[in-house]
């Protein structure tokens, strides 16, 4: 057993697990079931540490993927149907475990495992909800991001396939609308450079904290750059 078992606010990730399953379709098909598990083993055997995680499909409409403390990562239908290969699964999947390795779900409150079994339903909804603001903030997403790319290189797989997911992510936002959520508050190409205005860095500043994520093209563009330096060091 994982000694981090013991931990009490691991009991909300058992709660937030019964309240999905009980509320929600939860995919069960064998092509997906079987995504699943090809890749949890190649990425716990890179990690080659701590727990065994448990990865849950329900049917949510919103395109989103959340863990909590505990075992359980939550990759909503919508999402995972998109994947058209174990690469980009692994992608979103590893993300999820780097909250856990990089220590984000600290931020979790110490009195959440005081709620009984009837608040277990409303901790779902809560939890859905905050996921659209991003609970972990900007730079622990991009370091989530960072760390979850390494990993799965680490597990064999290819990192421009990986990378690949952003396409996806981002004909997914543009079919729904969510300019900005390509973009950013405005097209400047100079949102990440150092050398940008204050004001765009203000704009991108204030995005993110309301978004939560840096927009989709900069976050490929940062990975971009990550993988060549890995590739060239």
């Amino acid at each position: 057993m994982d000694s981090n078992d013991e931990d009490p606010l691991h009991r909300i990730g058992d709660m937030l697990y019964d309240a999905i399953t009980e509320n929600l379709v939860v995919e069960s098909a064998p092509w997906a079931v079987e995504r699943v598990d090809r890749v949890l083993t190649r990425l716990h055997s890179a990690r080659g540490k701590g727990r065994q995680f448990t990865v849950v499909i329900p049917w949510i409409n919103e395109p989103t993927a959340f863990t909590a403390p505990g075992r359980y990562i939550f990759v909503a239908r919508s999402l995972f149907q998109i994947f058209d290969c174990d690469d980009m699964a692994a992608m979103v999947i590893a993300h999820e475990m780097s909250h856990h390795d990089l220590g984000h779900i600290n931020v979790f409150p110490n009195w959440l495992p005081n709620i009984t079994l009837a608040d277990a339903k409303l901790l779902m909804f809560v939890l859905y909800r905050i996921v659209e603001m991003r609970i972990y903030g900007p730079e622990q997403e991009c370091d989530a991001d960072r760390n979850a790319l390494e990993l799965c290189l680490t597990a064999g797989y290819d990192g421009e396939a990986c990378l690949r997911l952003f396409d996806k992510l981002e004909k997914l936002a543009l079919d729904m609308g969510d300019v900005d959520g390509v973009f950013g508050p405005d097209e400047a190409d100079d949102e990440l450079s150092e050398d940008a205005s204050w004001s765009t860095k203000m704009r991108i500043w204030l995005y993110q904290r309301k978004r939560g994520y840096l927009p989709i093209r900069d976050r490929r563009e940062m990975l971009l750059e990550h993988l060549k330096g890995m590739k060239t060091s």
